[in-house]
């Protein structure tokens, strides 16, 4: 009988289109899941949307109001976003939502803004771009308990000492002579440069498999082609592979670059970090060759991490994911620090066409718009708890038919936006049979069967905030009569609620809807 809101922490739209790869929209009222047209092309680049909600709310309703017993066997758990404006849209439309698998910062940009704002995620970036954190966007495969090779490119030998390649922090610094250089770092191991790419190559492989603190990676150098594979394996605490380079700002020699892109910022100020491969289960960015640069968030994947929604003809675009796997993996890890596969990191969810529509770059599906957490409407995004907690011992004492009087009390008219309201039903026989009593029988508590629901509206839009759901509105019964509770703390302040209710008894099913109110006040 219970239906319980969150509220997003963050939210934002990602989007590949060229002109918009650094663009932050962490303050945008509208969220988009959109194919724009390129400026100089005819290709259509999608975009995404990413939405967090935060990590202490997810645990005081779980830990305090639902339970843990409750919430781990018969709670659902569904994203909602509420839709606003779309144009143009396809018959057929579907969506998918994944467990993003990396941190990011939502940002203060809007879509409109000139000059454009980068201070948070964008298609690039999962920061910013001055700390230019990359989505992974390498490529991972489980085979055993090991991770498969990932290969990097040496381009060229070293011309001086003046670069560097990091290996899961241990630095490899080539140089001319490694008898010549010493370091008060653990961490820094010289490479002889030598006279051939290949003999650099086999040194380089040489130093890391010498290197104690990287026992859970292993290279080797293939002449032939100038690559460099590295081996990681799963069954230590690094599940991946973090490759960094630099050298001194001016030297822009360029010498290892992978099919994932360049690992080299010779000439900046600034370092490009790539994990190689993805962190275990995870995957992310988008195919390779299309034209559209890697980026756009990363996420795990398996039927435990992922929800679909498919609209045909739709009039309501509200989306419904069904998250509760999803939630489940978060709670495991907030509660008792678990990690892949039992709990995973709440980073928040993705939100995504499929592949093969984002790969098709010829046409367009329309434009889906949702409502943000910074709209300023009662249409925000939310994650939607429900479960059932309902009481019913008293089926043999319900009203089979005849017509009902049912009216609504103990309404105090107003509640705070925190409070958890408990409304209570009388019902009785319209048409009492007549009787001899010592007492009124209006007294006697009356009670709808079973099969009984209630549902809440916004008394202005008639939106449905909670909708009439055989599994988690039902009404409950005691001694007293009928009741139902109400958590204030999801509906929009300052708003005034109509409750209806819905009874199933011999003679069919009647909505009872006679303009029960109430206020939440802040």
């Amino acid at each position: 009988m219970a239906y319980y809101f969150l509220f997003p922490e963050k939210d934002s739209t990602l989007y590949s289109h060229p002109d918009r790869e650094t663009l932050n929209t962490g303050h945008d009222e509208i969220l988009e899941i959109v194919k724009e047209k390129g400026t100089t092309n005819e290709k259509y680049y999608p975009s995404r949307v990413l939405i967090k909600f935060k990590n202490s709310e997810i645990q005081s309703v779980i830990n305090d109001t639902i339970g843990f017993s409750t919430f781990n066997t018969s709670t659902s758990c569904s994203l909602q976003l509420l839709s606003t404006e779309h144009k143009n849209l396809s018959r057929v439309l579907n969506l998918e939502t994944f467990a993003i698998s990396q941190s990011w910062d939502e940002g203060t940009g809007r879509y409109p803004n000139t000059p454009k704002t980068s201070n948070g995620c964008s298609w690039l970036y999962r920061d910013n771009d001055i700390a230019k954190s990359l989505w992974i966007t390498g490529s991972h495969k489980n085979v055993g308990v090991t991770f498969s090779s990932s290969s990097i490119h040496i381009s060229s030998i070293p011309s001086s000492s003046e670069h560097r390649i990091t290996i899961n922090e241990i630095d490899f610094i080539p140089v001319i002579s490694s008898s010549l250089f010493n370091s008060d770092s653990p961490n820094d191991v010289f490479v002889n440069i030598s006279s051939s790419l290949e003999q650099f190559g086999l040194n380089l492989a040489s130093a890391i498999n010498a290197s104690s603190s990287l026992t859970l990676i292993t290279a080797s150098f293939t002449g032939s082609t100038n690559l460099l594979t590295l081996s990681g394996s799963n069954s230590g605490s690094q599940g991946n592979v973090t490759i960094t380079t630099a050298s001194v700002d001016g030297n822009n020699q360029n010498i290892f670059t992978s099919s994932f892109g360049t690992f080299n910022t010779q000439g900046g100020t600034s370092t490009i970090s790539i994990a190689l491969p993805f962190n275990n289960g995870t995957s992310g960015s988008i195919k390779s060759g299309l034209g559209i640069s890697v980026g756009g968030g990363t996420w795990y994947t398996g039927s435990d991490y992922k929800a679909t929604q498919q609209f045909i003809n739709a009039d309501n675009l509200d989306t419904n994911f069904n998250v509760t796997t999803i939630v489940k993996k978060h709670y495991q890890n907030l509660e008792n620090n678990a990690i892949y596969p039992i709990g995973i990191d709440n980073n928040g969810f993705i939100i995504k066409q499929p592949d093969v529509i984002e790969e098709n770059l010829s046409s367009s599906f329309g434009e889906m718009k949702y409502f943000s957490t910074d709209t300023h409407t009662i249409y925000p995004p939310r994650l939607i708890f429900k479960w059932d907690d309902s009481v019913h011992s008293k089926q043999s004492l319900a009203k089979q038919n005849g017509e009902l009087n049912v009216s609504l009390y103990r309404n105090q008219n107003e509640y705070n936006q925190n409070s958890e309201a408990t409304f209570r039903i009388h019902v009785r026989d319209k048409y009492p049979t007549r009787q001899f009593a010592s007492s009124s029988n209006f007294l006697n508590a009356g009670y709808f069967t079973t099969s009984s629901f209630y549902s809440v509206r916004d008394a202005d839009t008639e939106e449905e905030i909670i909708p009439f759901d055989n599994n988690f509105t039902k009404l409950s019964a005691d001694d007293e009569g009928m009741f139902f509770k109400i958590y204030m703390n999801g509906l929009q302040p300052e708003r005034y609620y109509r409750i209806l209710f819905k009874h199933t008894n011999n003679e069919g099913t009647r909505i009872y809807d006679n303009n029960y109110h109430f206020k939440v006040i802040r």
